[in-house]
């Protein structure tokens, strides 16, 4: 049995190495190029050479630190609930409830989070608990998967607000139609998770008595402590994560935070910003970062061994072992983003655009289907979509504006379905790693349902076209 989560361990990490090579030998063949004052330029062919091979995934963890930084973060914070021994009372009371009422409040709440603020680290740390419960409630690990992991990753597929920020300032996008269609769609779309998942977690029978490996759980006996406190900590935590880590001020023009912040710096005392002064640089909601994300999950778990009266040496230790758990899944997501990594530090273009300018150029207005090609070939380049609009924008703002929400429709969802599969989804090579569910059995178990979101996506981007 050993050797064969060993295997799984390397099956996936070999997944990553082939992608990348992948990549390496198109490097050989396909010439770089970009775009300017939306024509495509043009570059030579830039190979990655063997040193290239060896430095890359080194370069990759230089670049994208912070993911390992913000995932041992989660891991050192749950670390420490764990320590409190109240948080197992949270886990057994939810756990005593209806199971099936919790598994449809996990897929929403997933959905929900990156539909609407599009926060692919808040999925990480929201993870570890509601893969306890959902494991201690008996669900196996592909069921428990699919209701986060894969209830995030639709909410990308029909996100709401998660990208209006970049919809807007970017493309100027501030059609009603394409949110409310949107919202139609992910309604659609975890309905049909849903009814996806239900009949699976009819297949897995478990015995109240077996043992389960839980990561980032550890069972205590009995403790007397209230478990309120630590409630309303970790709302506040949430609420404010949730809060600082999206832009109001750009999505919806919403201008409270902004005002908010500059009275408060600008208090003074003795003709000195004293706040600033006393604290040094103050957060400002709706401007967070992922490091901010980290230093706020940290303050957190002080609090938190304050209130439960941790020792500072308890608290290092669990925070330490929590955190060690986690960091096999965070070196998996650096290395997920190796190609990426070289992609967004090239000098003059890439092949991901030198391909997409082939796939636009098919047709002589934006087609659907050549779209989605697009779409398709660009996620396996860039894992991040932020950075997927922003390489394509040369070309992308020359459509007809009538026809932008179809555009953005179709590139947001089909980045969303190939996060499902490719090895390069930080979202979901985290969630494999952290769960120990291998590569093959995931696709195996997801494909059909990814067949049905893909009719979905072509007769709900041809409805949109014809609605706008």
């Amino acid at each position: 049995m050993l050797k064969k989560e060993k295997n799984k361990n390397y099956n996936l990490l070999k997944i990553i190495g082939i992608a990348f090579l992948l990549f390496v030998v198109l490097t050989w063949i396909i010439p770089t190029g970009s775009f300017s004052s939306g024509e495509y330029v043009k570059g030579e062919i830039t190979p990655v050479g063997l040193y290239g091979i060896f430095s890359a995934p080194v370069y990759s963890f230089a670049v994208f630190a912070q993911y390992i930084l913000i995932i041992l973060c989660v891991g050192g914070f749950y670390g420490i609930l764990n320590k409190t021994g109240v948080y197992q009372k949270i886990i057994e009371k939810i756990t005593d409830k209806n199971k099936f009422k919790f598994l449809i409040a996990t897929i929403i709440t997933f959905a929900l989070i990156t539909s609407i603020f599009g926060e692919t680290m808040m999925v990480f740390v929201l993870l570890p608990f509601f893969v306890t419960v959902l494991l201690k409630l008996g669900y196996d690990k592909l069921v428990t998967l699919s209701s986060t992991i894969g209830a995030a990753l639709i909410g990308s597929i029909a996100s709401v607000c998660g990208n209006l920020a970049i919809y807007k300032n970017y493309f100027g996008l501030e059609s009603k139609t394409s949110i409310i269609f949107n919202i139609i769609m992910l309604v659609v779309l975890v309905f049909l998770l849903i009814m996806f998942i239900l009949p699976k977690t009819k297949e897995v029978k478990k015995s109240k008595n077996e043992k389960i490996n839980i990561p980032l759980y550890t069972e205590v006996k009995d403790n007397q402590k209230s478990f309120v406190p630590l409630i309303i900590i970790l709302c506040f935590t949430m609420l404010l994560l949730i809060a600082g880590l999206y832009n109001w001020y750009y999505s919806f023009n919403i201008s409270i935070f902004n005002d908010l912040y500059t009275k408060i710096t600008s208090i003074q005392l003795f003709n000195t910003d004293i706040i600033t002064k006393i604290f040094g640089s103050i957060l400002e909601i709706g401007y967070f970062t992922n490091y901010d994300l980290s230093a706020i999950l940290i303050i957190s778990s002080l609090v938190i061994a304050w209130v439960y009266n941790i020792k500072f040496d308890e608290y290092i230790t669990e925070f330490k072992n929590g955190a060690k758990e986690m960091l096999m899944p965070g070196i998996y997501v650096v290395l997920a983003s190796v190609i990426f990594s070289q992609i967004v530090t090239a000098s003059s273009g890439n092949i991901s655009l030198t391909i997409s300018n082939f796939f636009l150029n098919l047709s002589d207005n934006f087609n659907i289907f050549t779209g989605m090609l697009t779409g398709i070939f660009g996620s396996f380049f860039y894992n991040d979509f932020l950075y997927l609009m922003n390489g394509l924008y040369g070309k992308i703002s020359l459509y007809d504006s009538v026809d932008m929400p179809v555009i953005l429709f179709v590139f947001q969802s089909m980045f969303g379905i190939m996060m499902f599969i490719l090895p390069v989804s930080i979202t979901l090579i985290g969630g494999l790693k952290y769960i120990e569910v291998s590569y093959k059995d995931w696709l195996k178990f997801i494909w059909k349902f990814l067949i049905q979101v893909f009719a979905i996506v072509i007769i709900g981007s041809i409805i949109l076209q014809m609605l706008v």
